[in-house]
């Protein structure tokens, strides 16, 4: 699946094994590997946090 932000295309290979949060930053593993996005605020950071759990689920 993947996830659209400011023209870049975020790809996340399910299932996503962990997530982790700091302000903007946001650290995943998937089935992929451990993957490092940075975002421009943290209510961005929020709202890719909200999409990724409500589609893992």
């Amino acid at each position: 699946m993947s996830y659209e932000y400011n023209g870049s295309v975020i790809q996340i290979a399910q299932p996503v094994l962990s997530i982790s949060v700091n302000k903007s930053n946001v650290i995943f593993a998937d089935k992929m590997g451990m993957r490092n996005t940075r975002f421009a605020s943290p209510s961005d950071a929020r709202s890719f946090i909200k999409w990724l759990t409500n589609t893992s689920a």
